[in-house]
């Protein structure tokens, strides 16, 4: 019914339009007129101004014109008169070639030499791609040609000794000898053209651009150890944070632009696909919105995001939109700002081949970066612990030191055997790093065609993208495929947009406590992975929970390798979507532009653990073989057969349709009004379920056993019903419906004065009973003045632009995870009342609406010595309305409950500078730096916090920063017994946790930056990237790990070399307690919001200042170095284009804080991956 209803929505689109644009287009083909006055004008300006009135594009080379000025008018003129009358008397000539004008001198030479005749193609050499309309003529001559369709020219009757120009708008100009066959590259003339401001529902010039954007060359950050576009950003974007929480591949970046304008919504910004809003495979959405959470996007690290499905060779602009004036018209979602992609065209030429090759080899983490005891080194510290008489509290596992010394304690061996095995075990030194992770091969292609004619053009590419992670069973693979198409109409008054897009990608992880960093940082190196036979060695792991089976039984044997065998996930997402758009040019100055999109996101999860794994034998209630089926034990477990299968399935599609009438118009030469007002219809259905099944036979061809309906308990000794034979299923059946008008409007008088409004009304139907708050206004209010435009500014040459511009506005944002009414849901079956029941989700609030942001900003945007240096400050402040939580009686069935009123306030700077020291003929050297600073805090907080809340970060304090942590005073050891001691244990009578806690920062850094490099000489070229951040705090890992045994080290664990250094007995003189003891606690203080609780002395030294470094740190994100083949080579190749590049990708980083011994204080774990690579581009 869907696709029927779809495939009908379609047809009556292209049946309503087509005959109107069909019918429309074939209006008038009268020559377009032009009027414009001048008055003693540089011919530049001129000819800037020429473009802006009529439909013509002038090429010239800037040195043969800079000296001649232009008096005189003309109204409702031809272009040849508008020509005439702008040359007059110059020694120039013209030539007009479709809507291309190119301008040349005319001084011919008099000197009489041999003549013949040059051959030759232009292409530019960033892409290729012929230069349709590029002039190649003979300096001092009326001698020209014009490159075709195919960037080939023929230039007759050169004579000898003279000296080619070849000029095309927006690239540097080249002057050569002439050669009878040539192929001749351009580049790029950054300082040539304005840059244009794409912001999805159109593009604008920058001086007529009125918000803060920035705008990245994907060329100058693609990273062949990145997998996805965001994990390129960091340190590219003033203003905006991306920072890497994994090293697993497959992991998504968290982005923050501008900081964290929700508590309960998501703090992700918009991604934008060719003005189509990308929505995330597993969308956010909190089961608890009663709980902050600082990362509230988790669930997206291995699933993906809105862009993973997108293959960066693909991209060709990426634009970040901040402010107000750059976001109001996306509404409601554009609070966490707005990134929007285009994606690579064709242009008119002859077909071209490309193919871009990466092949990555990462390198594995190694004992050398940490500061963990080698097996020597544990087993003296066991030794010493037993020295000092250390007591456990319970039994432990008979591994390491302390199970050699109880085999001999209890006489099952000798003094010879037990200092045998003791050297054994000594010299053991298993490398887990090397067990379980490995230099890891990678390797990425994508081949595209590209080309067309003047009509129809077209651009296919085709992408596979294989990535082994640096852990033995971590990968991704992505297969992704698009074409765009465009096809030009009735001489081009009616523009039609194809796109098509596919992908499938998987990735495989890990799954139920499985974490191969963590044990190889954690596990102690005396136990062996094999026996001497090469079989897998297993030892003994304490489980969370009680055998059912055995009395007493509380572990089982475990093997790394067996567990990653035996358990996993896995994500498969498969998207594919149609996007067409549509402009036609109705009348003069007045365009329509039409869009409909459809995009269908299958996500399928699976997460198994079988029979062998240690997980499932702590479930069943002994070790896999331990019993045989005749054995009477097997009815004592829960799960005699099989193991646990969990898995998810979502589908969301989603359909966009918007339509707008664009009016573009220049009076009197002056006054410029661009207008634009659409409407625009978004509809997302997300359908899913979720499904855990215990009784799963991994190995028998993916079935399920029967499991028992009861068993028997020998602890309790009764029969028991049997949770495990129901498993967990839940259902999601949503959709979102909203729909919006929108308006922009642009004003420019003379190029130098600038206004903006922008505007746009959401209606959702989340809240769509509720007449107050189903309508959602936002808008916006730009203005600019550039003053380098004012006449006296002309006379000067060192400031080439220098744009002062401001705005106003509000940005929306929709907490879809919420609602105003009262919502439970199924609580299943009582089994005191033996009947169906429900629970309660949310309470009702009547007056909860949308989330709304209130933004300012001021900028600078500045460029000096014809663009050799040039910035842009911006400082901004945004004031958001956010829903928060709020405590209320447990009568009402729940202790909190979802209230507006909060409101969380951002403001700071961001600043870019590029600076271009050297450029010459065969060298440049260019230098970009970035830096942003966010100040963020909370007020209007209804929440009281606990305890933990301040620990973890997650507290809500008015004043203080969204993610600020707190932390216990470090006042010293006892010097009785060397336990830690801590500051302000004996308040009384206080209101919060604060009076007894410190701050100790924020887990959120409020500097971040980047500084960029490249060098270029000749055909050899080097970058250099590197990212900041600066202002953040996290705690260290847990110097005694609290979570078993009091933080006593057991025998299978490792520890960190810091306990070398612990107290041992008095008058020692150490930072570093003493091995912890299980009476080793006291009483917190009572407090009006945290009653008075135990304290455990050793988990209160993990929390406290003493164990809190700042994350700050400067990584380089890459290095590389490429080389781009001369055209004597290429030619005997076959190619046109081929440049190989060789990179490392965080080849190194440096911590400020020394505290962190090696760990990555980005991560605060698993370290991000280094990675070298080879590249290759090759174009046919």
């Amino acid at each position: 019914m869907r696709k029927r209803f779809f495939l009908r929505l379609w047809v009556a689109f292209v049946l309503l339009w087509l005959p109107m644009g069909v019918a429309l287009a074939q209006t008038s083909k009268s020559k377009a007129t032009i009027t414009m006055a001048f008055k003693n004008e540089p011919l530049p300006s001129v000819f800037k101004r020429l473009e802006k009135v009529s439909d013509y594009k002038v090429l010239f080379s800037y040195q043969d014109v800079e000296h001649y000025k232009a008096t005189g008018s003309v109204k409702s003129a031809s272009i040849d008169k508008t020509m005439q009358t702008i040359i007059g008397a110059a020694p120039l000539v013209y030539e007009v070639n479709g809507n291309f004008v190119n301008v040349t001198k005319g001084k011919a030479t008099k000197v009489k030499r041999m003549v013949k005749t040059v051959k030759g193609t232009v292409v530019s050499s960033k892409d290729g791609y012929p230069l349709i309309g590029a002039v190649i003529y003979v300096v001092g001559t009326n001698n020209k040609a014009f490159a075709d369709e195919n960037g080939h020219f023929e230039l007759d009757n050169v004579e000898d000794g003279r000296i080619l120009r070849v000029a095309y708008l927006g690239c540097k100009s080249k002057t050569l000898s002439p050669k009878p066959q040539m192929s001749i590259a351009l580049d790029d003339d950054e300082t040539a053209i304005d840059e244009v401001v794409v912001t999805g529902y159109g593009n604008t010039v920058k001086g007529n651009f009125t918000g803060a954007a920035s705008n990245i060359k994907v060329d100058d950050i693609l990273m062949a150890g990145a997998s996805t576009i965001d994990q390129m950003l960091q340190g590219q974007v003033p203003g905006m944070l991306v920072q890497q929480e994994t090293g697993m591949v497959g992991a998504s970046s968290k982005i923050r632009v501008r900081g964290t304008s929700s508590l309960l919504g998501s703090q992700n910004p918009v991604w934008v696909v060719d003005g189509v809003v990308q929505r995330d495979p597993q969308p956010f959405n909190s089961e608890d919105n009663t709980t902050f959470s600082v990362d509230a996007d988790d669930i997206t690290k291995l699933a993906g995001n809105a862009i993973s499905w997108l293959n960066p060779n693909d991209i060709e602009t990426i634009t970040v939109l901040k402010d107000a004036s750059a976001t109001a018209i996306y509404g409601s979602e554009a609070a966490n700002g707005v990134i929007v992609i285009t994606t690579k065209k064709a242009q008119a030429g002859k077909v071209a081949v490309t193919y871009s090759g990466d092949f990555s080899i990462g390198q594995r983490p190694s004992y050398g970066l940490y500061d963990r005891m080698n097996s020597n080194e544990i087993m003296q510290f066991s030794k010493e612990m037993y020295e000092d008489r250390v007591s456990y509290p319970s039994n432990i596992l008979n591994v390491g030191y302390a199970g050699l010394l109880h085999s001999y304690l209890n006489k099952e061996i000798s003094k010879e055997e037990f200092d045998a095995g003791y050297t054994q075990m000594a010299n053991q030194n298993t490398d887990w790093f090397s067990e379980l992770f490995r230099n890891s091969f990678s390797h990425k292609h994508t081949v595209s065609v590209s080309g067309g004619s003047e009509k129809v053009q077209n651009r296919t590419s085709i992408g596979y993208n294989n990535e082994q992670g640096d852990a033995i069973g971590n990968s991704s693979t992505l297969f992704s495929a698009i074409s765009n198409s465009t096809i030009n109409l009735f001489d081009k008054k009616l523009i039609v947009n194809v796109n098509l897009k596919g992908s499938t990608r998987k990735v495989k992880g890990f799954a139920y406590d499985v974490d191969p960093f963590k044990y190889a940082y954690s596990t102690s190196r005396v136990i062996p992975m094999y026996n001497a036979d090469g079989s897998l060695y297993y030892h003994e792991r304490w489980a969370n929970e009680e055998s059912t089976v055995t009395k007493g039984k509380k572990s089982y044997l475990y093997n790394i390798k067996n567990e990653i065998a035996n358990t996993g996930s896995e994500s498969n997402t498969k998207m594919w979507g149609a996007t067409v758009d549509l402009k036609w040019k109705v009348v003069p100055h007045l365009e329509y532009q039409g869009l409909l999109s459809y995009t269908s996101t299958s996500t399928d999860t699976k997460q198994y653990a079988t029979d062998q794994s240690f997980y499932v034998a702590a479930l069943r209630g002994y070790d896999y073989g331990e019993f045989t089926n005749s054995d009477a034990e097997i009815g004592y477990s829960r799960l005699p057969f099989g193991g646990l299968l969990e898995t998810g399935l979502s589908d969301i599609s989603s359909l966009t349709i918007r339509n707008a009438l664009v009016y573009d118009n220049l009076f009197a030469e002056k006054h410029r009004l661009v207008a634009q007002v659409g409407i625009e219809s978004n509809a997302v259905k997300t359908k899913g379920n979720s499904m855990g099944r215990y009784g799963y036979l991994y190995n028998r061809g993916e079935t399920f056993a029967k499991l028992p309906l009861t068993y028997y308990d020998p602890v309790m000794e009764k029969t028991e019903d049997n949770d495990l034979v129901y498993g967990s299923a839940e259902i999601i059946n949503k959709v979102s419906n909203k729909l919006s008008e929108y308006f922009s409007l642009a004003y420019t008088f003379d190029d130098r004065y600038v206004v903006n409004f922008n505007g746009r009304m959401d209606a959702s139907n989340r809240f769509g009973q509720d007449q107050n708050h189903k309508f959602e206004p936002t808008w916006s209010a730009g203005v600019k003045w550039r003053m380098a435009s004012e006449k006296w500014m002309q006379k000067q040459d060192v400031i080439n632009n220098f744009d002062v511009f401001a705005s106003f506005g509000y940005q929306g944002n929709a907490v879809e995870s919420v609602s105003p009414f009262l919502i439970a849901k199924d609580g299943g079956v009582n089994e005191y009342y033996n009947d169906y029941i429900l629970t309660i989700k949310s309470l009702p609030y009547a007056d909860l609406g949308w989330e709304k942001t209130k933004t300012y900003n001021i900028g600078l945007d500045a460029a000096f010595l014809k663009g050799r240096l040039n910035f842009t400050f911006n400082y901004f402040k945004k004031i958001s309305d956010v829903l928060s939580s709020r405590n209320i009686p447990i009568e009402n069935g729940m202790e909190n409950s979802i209230v507006d009123g909060g409101e969380m306030t951002n403001s700071g700077y961001d600043f870019v500078i590029t600076v271009l020291p050297i450029r010459t003929k065969d060298f440049t050297w260019q230098v970009s730096l970035n830096t942003s600073v966010t100040n963020n805090a909370v007020n209007k907080n209804q929440r009281i916090n606990t305890l933990s809340d301040y620990l973890n970060g997650s507290a809500v304090v008015d004043g203080k920063p969204f993610s600020t942590f707190y932390s216990y005073k470090f006042k010293g050891l006892n010097p009785e017994d060397g336990t830690p001691m801590f500051e302000n244990m004996d308040v009384e009578n206080a209101e919060t946790p604060l009076a007894y806690l410190v701050e100790s920062g924020k887990y959120t850094p409020d500097f971040s930056g980047g500084l960029n490099m490249m060098f270029k000489y000749k055909n050899w070229s080097l970058y250099t990237l590197f990212s900041v951040q600066w202002g953040g705090h996290s705690r260290l890992p847990n110097l005694y790990d609290t979570a078993s045994n009091y933080g006593i080290p057991t025998p299978e664990q490792n520890v960190s070399k810091d306990l070398m250094d612990r107290w041992r007995k008095p008058g020692d003189v150490t930072s570093v307690p003493s091995i912890p003891t299980a009476s080793a606690y006291i009483t917190l203080p009572n407090t009006a919001q945290v009653s008075s609780t135990e304290g455990r002395l050793y988990e209160m030294y993990n929390n406290s200042d003493v164990r809190v470094a700042n994350t700050d740190f400067i990584r380089c994100r890459s290095i590389s170095l490429s080389y781009d083949f001369a055209s004597k080579i290429l030619s005997g190749l076959g190619l046109s284009r081929l440049t190989l590049k060789g990179s490392m990708t965080n080849p190194f980083l440096w911590a400020r804080d020394k505290k962190w011994k090696g760990i990555d204080p980005e991560t605060g774990n698993w370290p991000t991956r280094r990675i070298t690579s080879l590249s290759i581009q090759a174009m046919f």
